[in-house]
C-alpha cells in the first residue's frame, strides 16, 4: 500500500474506525446465556478485519495506487507505461484499459507533434531566407539563424521581447507597424543598416493558429542582391552595346549621305569616304564577333574542344598575327618559355584568342619604342603565361573593374585604338570555363602584367 497517497490513508481512517466500532460493540455485548467471551469474540473480530483490509487493499487500494502512479508517469511525459490488471473485467479493470488507451492515443500525437517540430525546426534553421514570428502584440515569437545574420544585432533570446527594443531598422520596424495595424501583409525591399550594399525583398503575412484561433505575423526576408546587381549588368549591358553600336552606324549613315548628296562625283573623296565606311562596319563585326564568342563561352552546354595544348605553337602564331602591330609602333615583343611546359588539356582556338587579346591590349596601350614580354612556363599542378608591358599602366581604383564588358580606363583612348571594350572580359571567361583563373598587377605609367593559370 502507498501510504504517500491521500486515498490510502483515507481507506485505512475508514477501516480504523470501524475496527474501533467493533471493539467497543464486542466490549459492551452479551449473548443469550449471559456474559460472551470477549477474548474469543475479539480474536475472531481481528481475524476477519485483517483478511478484510488485506482483500480490499488487494482489489481496491492497490489498482488505485498503481493507477495513480502511471498517471504520475503520463504527466512527466512518459507515454509508454501502462495499467498491469491482467484480465480484470471489473469497473477497475475498464478504468485500466482506458488509460492504457489514452496513454496509447497521446504517446502517438506526441511522437507526431515532435516530429513535425524537428522537422518545422530544421525547416527553419536550414532556410536561406530570414525568417521573423511575433505575436500580434508585437512581441517576438521566434528567428531563424539566416534573420540572426541579417539583422546582426537579433538573436534567440529575444524571444519575447517588443521588436521595437531588439530592431533599429526604420523601414523594417514600420513594415511591422503597418502590418500590425492593417492586418494584412506587406511587402517592400530594404537594406538593413547591419548589411551595407545588401538588398532584401521583405514580405510580411497574418497567420493564424489553427488550435486556439491564436494570430500572428510572419516577416520573411529573401536576398535580392545577386538579382539587383544582374538587372544592373543587363541594364549596362544593353545601354553599352547600344552606344558601341551607335557609334559607327551615326558615322555611316553621315558618309553615305554625303556620298548621295555628291560625293560619288568625286571619285577620291569617295573613297575616302569609303574608306571610313569599311573602317567602321568592321568595327561593328568586331563587336557583334565578340559578343557571339561571350554567348558562346557562357552558355551553360558550351563545349570545349580539349586536346592537349601545345604551347610553343599556339604562342608563336598569336606573335606573328601581333607582330605586325608591333612593328607599326616601333616595339619590341619578345618571348620567354621557361623550361617544359606540362601537358594541359583545352581548347587550343579559345587559348590562341586569349593570347591574341592580351597581346593586343598590351601593344594597343603601351606608347612607341615600348617593350612587351610573353613569358610561360611550368606552375604548381598547371602552367602560367603572362603578358607583360611598360605602357601607361591602369589606376589601382581602375583594376578592380577591367574585366568587365566594355569597360575602359579611357575610353576616347580606347575608341582610338580600335577596341571594343570585351577583350578582357573574353580572357577571363575563357579561362575561368578551363578551370584556371586570370590576375593584373599594374602600376600607373610603369605598365601592366597579365598573367593566366590553366590546371593540368
Amino acid at each position: 500500500m502507498n501510504w504517500k497517497n491521500p486515498l490510502s490513508w483515507k481507506v485505512s481512517v475508514f477501516f480504523l474506525f470501524l475496527l474501533a466500532g467493533g471493539l467497543w460493540v464486542v466490549w459492551e455485548g452479551k449473548g443469550p446465556q449471559g456474559e460472551f467471551p470477549r477474548g474469543l469474540f475479539l480474536a475472531v473480530s481481528l481475524a476477519f478485519l485483517a483478511v478484510g483490509l488485506v482483500a480490499l487493499g488487494r482489489n481496491l487500494i492497490q489498482p488505485l495506487d498503481d493507477m495513480i502512479g502511471v498517471v504520475e508517469k503520463y504527466a512527466e511525459g512518459l507515454f509508454n507505461w501502462r495499467v498491469r490488471l491482467g484480465t480484470r473485467n471489473d469497473a477497475i479493470g475498464q478504468l485500466g484499459n482506458q488509460l492504457d488507451r489514452m496513454a496509447q492515443a497521446l504517446g502517438e500525437k506526441f511522437d507526431r507533434l515532435t516530429k513535425t517540430l524537428a522537422e518545422s525546426e530544421a525547416l527553419l534553421g536550414g532556410m536561406e531566407e530570414g525568417v521573423l514570428i511575433l505575436d500580434l502584440n508585437g512581441k517576438i515569437k521566434k528567428i531563424n539563424g539566416a534573420m540572426e545574420v541579417i539583422l546582426a544585432h537579433a538573436f534567440p533570446s529575444d524571444a519575447g521581447k517588443h521588436y521595437l527594443e531588439v530592431f533599429r531598422d526604420p523601414e523594417l520596424n514600420e513594415l511591422i507597424q503597418s502590418t500590425l495595424a492593417d492586418k494584412k501583409g506587406q511587402r517592400g525591399s530594404l537594406s538593413p543598416l547591419g548589411q551595407p550594399g545588401k538588398t532584401f525583398q521583405v514580405q510580411s503575412s497574418l497567420v493564424q493558429y489553427p488550435g486556439n484561433g491564436g494570430e500572428g505575423v510572419i516577416v520573411v526576408f529573401h536576398d535580392i542582391t545577386d538579382l539587383k546587381r544582374l538587372e544592373r549588368v543587363r541594364q549596362d549591358f544593353v545601354a553599352n552595346v547600344s552606344h558601341e553600336l551607335r557609334t559607327p552606324l551615326t558615322a555611316i549613315k553621315g558618309f553615305v549621305e554625303a556620298l548621295q548628296d555628291g560625293g560619288l562625283q568625286n571619285p577620291s573623296q569617295a573613297g575616302q569616304f569609303l574608306q571610313v565606311i569599311e573602317r567602321h562596319v568592321e568595327r561593328m563585326d568586331k563587336i557583334v564577333s565578340d559578343l557571339l564568342l561571350l554567348s558562346e563561352i557562357e552558355s551553360p552546354d558550351r563545349s570545349l574542344k580539349k586536346e592537349p595544348l601545345f604551347f610553343p605553337g599556339l604562342i608563336s602564331s598569336a606573335v606573328d598575327a601581333l607582330h605586325p602591330l608591333a612593328e607599326g609602333k616601333k616595339q619590341s615583343l619578345l618571348v620567354k618559355i621557361n623550361g617544359e611546359l606540362p601537358s594541359i588539356p583545352g581548347d587550343s582556338q579559345k587559348i590562341h584568342q586569349i593570347l591574341v587579346n592580351l597581346l593586343h591590349n598590351a601593344i594597343s596601350y603601351t606608347p612607341e619604342g615600348g617593350s612587351i614580354i610573353l613569358e610561360a612556363g611550368a606552375a604548381p599542378e598547371g602552367a602560367e603565361i603572362s603578358v607583360s608591358d611598360d605602357g601607361i599602366g591602369i589606376p589601382p581604383e581602375d583594376v578592380p573593374r577591367i574585366f568587365e564588358r566594355f569597360y575602359r580606363v579611357d575610353k576616347a583612348r580606347s575608341r582610338d585604338q580600335g577596341g571594343t571594350g570585351l577583350g578582357l572580359s573574353i580572357v577571363r571567361h575563357i579561362v575561368e570555363a578551363h578551370g584556371g583563373h586570370v590576375r593584373v598587377e599594374s602600376k600607373p605609367g610603369k605598365g601592366s602584367r597579365f598573367t593566366f593559370f590553366l590546371p593540368g
